[in-house]
């Protein structure tokens, strides 16, 4: 019996199962990225990062709230800050066209309740 020198690999199967992988992965990816809040952030010409855990605040462009994935009215974001230490650090997302009368009435909300510890998230103007 002969043996056949190795000349060459076929790399057909492997192209086919990282083809496959690919479809995978494009797949859940667009599953995962489907439970986000879509909101555009307004832009800002400076960029300051911090290692705080903050708690989220967002509004949306319809002026709807929503703190730490739970939907709230105003009144209940009051309520549910004074129950709150007030060093807690809060990060406001405010959609570049939510309603400044709403962005207006939680500033107010925070400055009530002496909450100081207040940043708003932008992007970076590019």
């Amino acid at each position: 019996m002969k043996v056949k020198k190795f000349d060459s690999m076929n790399v057909i199967p492997f192209i086919d199962i990282i083809l496959v992988l690919l479809a995978i992965v494009l797949i859940f990816s667009t599953f995962i990225a489907q439970g986000r809040i879509e909101i555009t952030l307004p832009k800002a010409s400076t960029n300051e990062q911090t290692d705080l855990k903050f708690k989220e605040l967002i509004i949306d462009a319809n002026g709807q709230l929503v703190f730490e994935k739970e939907n709230l009215e105003i009144k209940q974001l009051k309520q549910l800050l004074q129950t709150l230490p007030k060093d807690t650090p809060i990060s406001l997302k405010a959609d570049e066209n939510t309603p400044f009368k709403t962005f207006v009435q939680i500033i107010d909300i925070f400055k009530e309740l002496k909450m100081d510890k207040i940043s708003i998230i932008t992007e970076l103007q590019r």
